[in-house]
């Protein structure tokens, strides 16, 4: 059961918009970006300077990770929207950063909730065991690191020179911490 009413607050955002030239929009963004981020609900778009509407994409995906489905979001973006930037930015506190045997336990809880075997879970999640299933990480830098490497070196995205970047979102700090800067700290 909601704590609050989503049509109230639907009826809310409908006397809002029209406070905002929405016909004035297009499918591509302004800023030419795709953003990969992660589905917590603590990182809201204007933490990435986002204002308005039509600024930028926004895909989100738990541990902003590269999936089929944010890839297929990066490759329309990159190849229909005109989008030359793909930002992916980790958070601190994530809850994709867990260890197998977490994973495991949210299996487990995910079976006795749904009362299926912990088996039926993973065939249904299209897995053979919990890593693959949820795809779980020890550390969100080495995470977006990662997903910013697999995403500059996907076939289908190294030919168009699309540039790549990644960031971390300190949850407690609210501050937007660039990889590629903090490696040339460090390196220094």
């Amino acid at each position: 059961m909601a704590v609050f009413n989503l049509d109230e607050k639907f009826k809310l955002w409908r006397n809002i918009k029209y406070y905002y030239p929405y016909s004035e929009l297009t499918r591509q963004p302004k800023w030419r970006v795709a953003i990969l981020t992660c589905m917590d609900c603590r990182i809201i778009s204007n933490v990435f300077g986002i204002e308005d509407p039509g600024e930028a994409i926004v895909i989100r995906t738990t541990g902003a990770l590269l999936t089929l489905d944010s890839l297929r979001s990066l490759l329309i973006a990159v190849y229909e929207l005109n989008v030359n930037l793909i930002a992916v930015i980790g958070h601190t506190d994530c809850g994709g950063e867990m260890s197998e045997n977490q994973m495991r336990k949210l299996i487990s809880k995910i079976s006795k909730r749904a009362g299926i075997s912990p088996e039926e879970v993973l065939r249904l999640l299209g897995s053979s065991d919990p890593p693959s299933a949820f795809l779980g990480f020890n550390n969100v830098e080495v995470q977006v690191q990662k997903t910013v490497k697999d995403i500059r070196e996907h076939p289908l995205i190294t030919p168009v020179g699309v540039e790549v970047v990644g960031f971390i979102y300190e949850t407690l700090k609210g501050d937007l911490i660039n990889l590629q800067k903090k490696r040339e700290q460090r390196e220094r």
